[in-house]
C-alpha cells in the first residue's frame, strides 16, 4: 500500500509540475531593429545613457559593430549614421565638440547590412589632427536606420572622447 500511495504522490508532483510548461517558440520578428553593439556590452558613461569610448588622435580606423535584433533580411539595406549634437551637458572646460573633417570622417555615414546576416561593421575614421595638449574632443554617433529598420531606442548612441595630446 505505501509503494501505491508513494507512486501515485510521485506522479502528482511530476504531472503536477510538469503540466506548467507551456510551448513558447516565439522569435523576436515583430519588429526589425539595428543597435550599435558598444552600448549592449558596456556601461554607460556618467550623466548619459551610451557608453564613451576613449581614443588617441592617431586612432585611425574605428571598427564599429552593428547589430541586427529581429529576423535576418532578405536583401541588403542601407543605415545612416548621423552626429548627435545635444552633448552640451558633456562638454567641459577641457572639451570641444569634435567636427567632422578636423577630428573625424563618417565614410558617407552609410553602412550596409547585408542579406542573411545578423551584424554589419561601420568605420568610423579618425583624423590625427594637429595636438593640443590637456584638450579632447567629444563626438556622439547616432544610428538613424531607415525607413524600414528603425533603431533601438536604448543601443543607438556611441560616445568617443578623442584625446587630441
Amino acid at each position: 500500500m505505501k509503494n501505491i500511495l508513494y507512486s501515485a504522490l510521485v506522479m502528482l508532483v511530476v504531472f503536477g509540475t510538469t503540466s506548467c510548461f507551456e510551448d513558447i517558440d516565439r522569435t523576436f520578428d515583430e519588429v526589425t531593429l539595428v543597435e550599435f553593439n558598444d552600448p549592449v556590452t558596456r556601461s554607460p558613461a556618467v550623466g548619459v545613457n551610451y557608453p564613451i569610448l576613449s581614443v588617441t588622435r592617431t586612432s585611425g580606423v574605428q571598427r564599429i559593430r552593428i547589430n541586427l535584433v529581429g529576423r535576418q533580411l532578405q536583401s541588403p539595406e542601407d543605415l545612416r549614421i548621423s552626429i548627435d549634437t545635444a552633448v552640451s551637458r558633456l562638454l567641459g572646460t577641457r572639451t570641444i565638440r569634435a567636427v567632422e573633417g578636423t577630428h573625424f570622417n563618417l565614410n558617407g555615414g552609410t553602412v550596409t547590412m547585408r542579406a542573411d546576416t545578423s551584424f554589419a561593421e561601420y568605420q568610423l575614421n579618425i583624423l590625427n589632427t594637429t595636438p593640443r595638449r590637456d584638450t579632447s574632443a567629444i563626438l556622439v554617433l547616432r544610428l538613424d536606420g531607415n525607413e524600414r529598420i528603425r533603431p533601438s531606442e536604448n543601443y543607438r548612441r556611441l560616445g568617443f572622447r578623442i584625446e587630441l595630446r
